[in-house]
């Protein structure tokens, strides 16, 4: 037998429950023993314009979305408009009957650029301008057409109604009918879906079993889908992961303020709190856990953060792009007075506001410089949910250890990726503390006494020093003296140097796949399982090919990442931004310049199919570059 492996759309208006209809789907196939991986697209207006899930079912555990998809489920007639290009011959399409009446100039949701994009579509290939024009498209190109009454399925199972109210549940029921999910499953799916709603549980199952009583009436064949035996695992996303590992990484203080797609990082470590601040609560605070701050702005979270930092708390700030340019001068400041401080990166689509809900990495490069001046920091980055756990843990250790701000990045796609997550591996979990003054009668904050360059840190309470963004002496007294200036220059960078002596090399790069390829990738954040996924790919084509994954760039594996690529045959940079910055710190560091690049910078995931086609186009010497161009 086949292997299951389905890949689905889900689409609608953003709050017209395309959330609530995929995690249905999620929750049904993940208890019957599947793997979910999938990406939510979503507009940046608050609501109404189009968004989408695309989901990846399969029993084997995948890390990549592929075009064109198997099922698309339409809870809107914008859906068939948007994406009428991202099915072929013997995809269904599940949509409201009603649809059929719709006109293009109806669509007010559709914003005017891509309004003119389908009309031109539509004009060159002699449709009218109507859902009618998509569907003679469709059943040319030989797509099955699933059209329900969605009004009468539901009125018939919930006359109470309203009919609206269950749109996303008949079409998850209706898609898992098509699949052939049993309805046991899809009915577990939506007690696990509601559970925190039980009044409508009963009703959405009715719904649901209206949903595989049309399917059977239509004689609509179906396979019976195998079902296996679960294990327990989580279905995270990339913020989810990041919280996690923040709490286990022993996280006392968190600040923030609102920006997409941080915020949800500190609003669900806000929803675990041990405790919140309020007036005639301190007796409390002796069991306080985790105190989560949303600041007035960004320029007030990092240096809230900064002071929590200097009590010993270990402390952390999130943000996105145009948040983290407001912070910019606390990090110089956190170099320049040593504070251990994290701050989570989640990256998304500039210039200025540019794309708020979509996927970018151009952030890498300012990143790696960001702050004036000179100084140490940290610069890691996470490429799937497993990473995002103990890459967050493992930066508040680094920010401890070595005293220095560390930076630790996740861009959008990863953050908004929907992954089943075996359980977390508890012997990977460590606090490792800092080296605490003992000497409290003279105690240099900024000793250069240290082959490290790390000094003893103060305890708060006991040892008196100064903090001062000037430069300093041992002490923290303001200083311009050019003798002890060279001296904590140098005290400062050695502790990069200690951190990159002790960092193991899997920690900031690692080699997938045969050493001898015909191909290798580089590549660093969420596009990791994707080429993954692409090596075993390509292996069916009979082309070899590895990956070099970055997750450290500040320290950088210099030495180890040029044995690499001077020993490979062809090599081809993969990443979201426009000017394959990986590649420019890879030439920074090495001189080793890369000449092929496949990227994409539309704001959208980067999909398997497209990343396949674009491969074997460099390897054939059609191109250099090739940019994707995938989404909707």
């Amino acid at each position: 037998m086949q292997e299951t492996d389905i890949n689905l759309l889900v689409g609608g208006p953003q709050g017209g429950g395309i959330d609530s209809s995929a995690n249905m789907i999620n929750m049904a196939f993940s208890l019957a023993g599947y793997n979910i991986f999938g990406v939510r697209e979503f507009h940046s207006n608050i609501k109404g314009r189009h968004s989408y899930i695309h989901l990846r079912i399969k029993h084997e555990r995948p890390g990549s979305l592929k075009y064109p998809v198997d099922i698309m489920v339409a809870l809107d007639p914008d859906t068939l408009f948007e994406h009428m290009f991202d099915v072929s011959k013997g995809s269904k399409i599940v949509y409201d009957s009603a649809f059929e009446k719709f006109e293009l100039k109806q669509a007010r949701m559709i914003t005017s650029d891509t309004m003119s994009r389908i009309k031109s579509e539509l004009e060159n290939r002699k449709l009218p301008m109507n859902i009618n024009g998509v569907i003679q498209y469709f059943k040319s190109i030989g797509v099955i057409l699933v059209s329900l009454p969605f009004d009468k399925i539901i009125n018939t199972n919930v006359p109470e109604g309203p009919a609206t109210r269950y749109y996303n549940t008949l079409g998850a029921g209706a898609t898992m009918a098509i699949i052939g999910l049993d309805m046991e499953h899809a009915n577990d799916g939506i007690r696990y879906a509601f559970r925190k709603k039980p009044a409508v549980i009963e009703s959405n199952l009715k719904v649901v079993k209206g949903g595989y009583d049309f399917i059977q009436e239509i004689g609509l064949e179906t396979d019976k889908l195998e079902t296996y035996p679960i294990k327990p695992r989580m279905l995270l996303n990339g913020n989810d992961s990041v919280s996690i590992g923040k709490l286990m990484g022993g996280l006392r203080f968190q600040t923030y303020y609102p920006i997409t797609p941080a915020s949800d990082e500190s609003n669900l470590l806000e929803n675990h709190e041990e405790m919140k601040f309020l007036n005639g609560e301190a007796e409390k605070l002796k069991t306080a856990g985790l105190v989560v701050v949303q600041t007035e702005d960004e320029i007030s979270a990092i240096n809230m953060a900064n002071g929590a930092a200097l009590t010993g708390a270990r402390s952390s700030t999130a943000t996105s792009g145009p948040g983290f340019s407001l912070m910019a001068e606390g990090i110089s400041y956190a170099g320049m007075t040593e504070i251990p401080v994290v701050v989570t990166l989640y990256m998304r689509g500039g210039p200025s506001t540019g794309l708020p809900t979509r996927n970018g990495q151009s952030d890498l490069l300012f990143a790696i410089n960001t702050g004036h001046g000179e100084f140490p920091k940290m610069v890691i980055s996470s490429g799937d949910m497993e990473e995002c756990i103990y890459d967050a843990m493992k930066s508040l250790n680094y920010a401890q250890k070595y005293q220095m701000p560390v930076i630790h990045i996740i861009d959008k796609t990863l953050a908004n990726t929907m992954d089943l997550v075996p359980d977390i591996d508890l012997k990977r979990i460590k606090v490792v503390k800092y080296e605490e003054n003992k000497n409290h009668e003279d105690y240099k904050r900024f000793s250069l006494d240290t082959d490290t360059g790390i000094s003893p840190y103060g305890v708060f309470g006991k040892d008196i020093y100064w903090i001062t963004g000037d430069e300093h002496n041992e002490y923290g007294h303001i200083t311009e003296d050019v003798s002890m200036r060279d001296k904590m220059m140098e005290k400062r960078k050695r502790k990069i140097e200690t951190a990159d002596r002790e960092i193991p090399l899997k920690d900031k790069v690692e080699l997938y796949g045969e050493e001898n390829a015909d191909l290798t990738y580089i590549t660093w954040g969420s596009q990791k399982t994707l080429l993954l996924d692409a090596i075993k790919e390509l292996k069916k084509d009979g082309i070899t090919a590895n990956l070099l994954y970055l997750k450290m760039f500040v320290p950088f594996a210099s030495d180890y990442i040029e044995k690499v690529l001077k020993s490979a045959n062809t090599v081809i940079d993969v990443e979201s931004n426009m000017n394959a910055q990986a590649a420019q710190v890879i030439r920074m560091n090495t001189g080793i310049k890369i000449e092929n690049s496949i990227l994409k910078y539309n704001g959208r995931h980067m999909t398997l199919d497209e990343v396949i086609k674009s491969t074997k186009k460099i390897m054939e010497n059609k191109n250099k570059i090739e940019v994707l161009e995938n989404g909707a």
